[in-house]
């Protein structure tokens, strides 16, 4: 047996176990990071079962009240280094990053950062842009996986949510905003998880700063279907209901700092 259909029926068993039929729950073993930013101070807590958490190196640790759930983490040349030498379920069959944004639509921004030993490009790029958001994966070898550039644009200034995924199966990967696809790309291959350098989130090689909030921030394993990623963004996934997601603006949170 394979090791994605070893991974295939323990999802299953999973979903199961815990009634939630073929939607995605937090005990899915294909959920490699899952944070939620409410905890104070420097180290962000995993809550997926990898024990992958992150820790603030660079930046402040401020965190403001979310209008999605609880706290989020307010970046300014600030960065979550999530040990990629140690990452535990490094996606290599397929992914999926979700995230809940709020951005200042000022230069390039960074949501996923990771860098390998294997040469001296970055492995992911995940990037907004004022043209339209960057998907991009690069293997060990220096091969293009995916890549979606220029992908959707992302609203600045108020809380909007990106998904991104690739399967390594079909080779399609997609990008969603709010919970609908708007973006398709034709890939081929398997992902890198030789992550020896570093991986984080919130700027690639001390540059691409990320300016803003994020929240509720996950890593899959595998490619996520658009039900699934709708379950993510709307918090059915963990059986939490967040909070409504007022459009508040990037001028109004600073004022409230």
């Amino acid at each position: 047996m394979t090791k994605r259909a070893r991974i295939h029926l323990l999802a299953i068993a999973a979903a199961a176990c815990f009634g939630l039929g073929a939607h995605a729950n937090a005990n899915d073993p294909t959920l490699s990071v899952y944070y939620n930013f409410d905890e104070e101070g420097d180290t962000i807590i995993d809550q997926s079962s990898y024990g992958n958490d992150g820790t603030i190196t660079k930046g402040g640790s401020k965190r403001e009240n979310s209008d999605i759930a609880g706290k989020a983490l307010l970046f300014e040349q600030t960065r979550v280094d999530m040990n990629g030498p140690e990452f535990q379920n490094g996606p290599v069959d397929g992914i999926t990053l979700a995230v809940w944004v709020n951005h200042n639509g000022v230069g390039v921004q960074t949501l996923l950062d990771a860098n390998t030993t294997d040469h001296g490009s970055g492995l992911y790029h995940a990037e907004i842009r004022a043209g339209g958001f960057r998907w991009f994966h690069r293997d060990a070898g220096g091969t293009t996986v995916f890549n979606i550039n220029p992908g959707p644009v992302l609203p600045a200034g108020e809380w909007v949510h990106f998904a991104g995924t690739y399967d390594s199966d079909s080779g399609e990967a997609k990008t969603f905003v709010n919970g609908e696809e708007t973006h398709a790309a034709n890939g081929a291959g398997t992902l890198s998880d030789n992550w020896d350098v570093n991986a984080g989130i919130g700027d690639h090689k001390n540059d691409r700063w990320l300016t803003g909030l994020l929240d509720e921030y996950y890593i899959f394993s595998r490619a996520l279907d658009e039900n699934e990623i709708n379950s993510v963004m709307n918090g059915s996934f963990l059986s939490v209901n967040p909070q409504g997601k007022t459009a508040v603006s990037w001028a109004g949170l600073k004022a409230q700092r």
